[in-house]
């Protein structure tokens, strides 16, 4: 595998420059193509999801930004010689190209930013994401759930992601079921929000949690708790 220089400014995929709303935009879209074609580092992205129903948020169980979103050191190995280098991508970033495609510039030469609809930083349900051109734009803004949702948790966007990251990991390795680990999920999300708050609709009446698309209402089952590598729970 080749090596290519970080050298792209603000122009490269993902972001106008880095750490711009968690995209770690220095990561030029010809490395982004190398990445997303390695077996391996595909691996240890998907290794770090923690995967529900198909309509609910897909949690990222590995390091976190101080935004909240996902982030994952990915080895690239250099022509030159045996020795690896690495790079720190963001996981949402890298699951919504490998799902739709590397993004593509924009007539300005900027990159679209990957947005999350559900207003989980660290969620990586690829339906849940989308691109958009600016941090309100309407993709983006559409699952801030208003008052009740993700953006009320006095945590901030870290404080809850972390909270989440780290009751799955606690409830997986307790031997948890299915069901026992979105009751904490379900906990987790809800102690940073303010009772008043909980007790309002989301967009669409549905009345769903937090992590949970109001189109889906009907998605109740979990998919089967993930394998979850030793050595996380730090923070980059």
């Amino acid at each position: 595998m080749t090596i290519l220089a970080l050298t792209a400014g603000p122009a490269a995929a993902g972001g106008r420059a880095a750490g711009d709303g968690g995209q770690l935009g220095r990561i030029p879209p010809e490395l982004w193509a190398v990445l997303l074609d390695d077996p391996k580092a595909r691996a240890r992205v998907h290794q770090q999801v923690y995967r529900r129903g198909a309509g609910q948020c897909h949690y990222w169980l590995g390091a976190l930004s101080s935004s909240g979103h996902g982030r994952a050191r990915l080895r690239v190995r250099a022509a030159s010689g045996p020795r690896p280098a690495s790079v720190v991508v963001a996981a949402h970033v890298y699951l919504y190209q490998e799902s739709r495609g590397l993004l593509r510039p924009l007539p300005d030469g900027s990159y679209p930013l990957v947005r999350h609809r559900c207003g989980e930083p660290s969620c990586l349900n690829p339906i849940h994401l989308a691109a958009g051109t600016a941090v309100g734009s309407a993709a983006g803004a559409i699952a801030a759930r208003g008052t009740a949702g993700p953006a009320a948790d006095i945590r901030g966007a870290q404080g809850r992601a972390v909270a989440i990251r780290d009751a799955i990991v606690s409830a997986v390795a307790a031997g948890a079921t299915p069901g026992e680990v979105e009751v904490a999920i379900a906990a987790a999300a809800a102690a940073g929000i303010a009772a008043g708050q909980l007790a309002l609709p989301f967009p669409g009446g549905t009345g769903l949690a937090p992590g949970h698309d109001p189109r889906d209402a009907g998605v109740t089952a979990a998919a089967a708790p993930a394998a979850i590598p030793a050595g996380q729970g730090e923070l980059f």
